[in-house]
């Protein structure tokens, strides 16, 4: 059975998931941001699983600090990682542009910064495993003509003090980690560790929870029965399916949606533009992999 860290654990889809390959036999690494939250999910996860092997630990992913902890707590009690899932994210409903602690736009710094930082900090243990695996959760809406606000990630304004909008800085912080996901593919290439990304869907059910109102009561009654809506069991079959199946192995460089190969958008790939957002990724982060 796998070592594998859940991030965002706490609730909707990473609770989901870390209690999914719990249930499966696999010892969870469980993160949330706050200590009570972590510690509640395990408690909840080992009493529906009595065998169950869950070890909660925080951090505000906000942080690049926090995240710098999180993962010398990780290496401290793992010695090795056979997947690293980074479920955790924000998408942002107000209208005003949020900054974390280091001044950084706070949708780019945890859908994007903290999974650069904290996978590179985590290497050690993943390459430890016979075949570690980076899983990044990105989406479909970083595609061009998506629902919304259109992407627009410029490099020389990665922050968006210009033309700040929540969704664009959504889609934008997916294309981001899309670049990350490429690039760390291709810095692992030859070696025993593999870099994936992969859409679950919209699932109306956890979507909810970041969302007010009218919206809110609309996700939970009416779009989550549309046909274009996602179970929470069939996206958490799918993390779960990145983070053990064996029809992976070796399996690098990809997106994924359903259990099966999507095509990311043609910026996704622009390795010009990733290699620029890498170099800008260490320099926020203060974190350099090697090359």
């Amino acid at each position: 059975m796998a070592t594998i860290l859940v991030t965002g654990g706490g609730r909707g889809l990473g609770r989901a998931t870390a209690e999914k390959l719990a249930g499966a036999g696999h010892h969870v690494v469980l993160h949330a941001r706050r200590a009570e939250a972590a510690e509640a999910a395990a408690a909840a996860i080992r009493a529906a699983h009595p065998d169950a092997r869950v070890t909660p630990h925080a951090a505000d992913l906000s942080s690049m600090a926090s995240v710098r902890s999180l993962a010398a707590e990780v290496l401290a009690a793992h010695e090795r990682l056979d997947a690293v899932l980074h479920i955790a994210g924000v998408m942002q409903q107000s209208a005003a542009r949020r900054l974390t602690a280091d001044g950084y736009e706070e949708t780019l710094a945890v859908n994007a910064l903290a999974p650069f930082l904290l996978t590179g900090l985590l290497m050690p243990a993943l390459e430890r495993a016979p075949a570690g695996r980076i899983v990044n959760v990105s989406s479909r809406r970083h595609l061009p003509g998506s629902h919304g606000a259109a992407v627009d990630l410029d490099l020389d304004d990665p922050m968006l003090e210009h033309g700040y909008q929540p969704d664009r800085a959504y889609k934008n912080s997916k294309l981001a980690l899309l670049w990350v996901t490429y690039e760390q593919a291709r810095r692992t290439s030859g070696r025993t560790v593999t870099a994936n990304a992969v859409c679950p869907g919209f699932v109306p059910l956890t979507a909810s929870d970041s969302a007010h109102g009218l919206t809110r009561l609309l996700m939970r009654t009416v779009l989550v029965r549309m046909p274009f809506a996602v179970s929470v069991g069939a996206a958490t079959d799918s993390f779960a399916f990145m983070a053990t199946d064996r029809s992976l192995d070796g399996v690098s460089g990809r997106f994924y949606g359903e259990q099966q190969p999507i095509e990311s958008s043609p910026d996704a790939h622009d390795a010009a533009r990733a290699a620029r957002f890498w170099s800008l990724a260490e320099e926020l982060t203060g974190f350099r992999w090697p090359a």
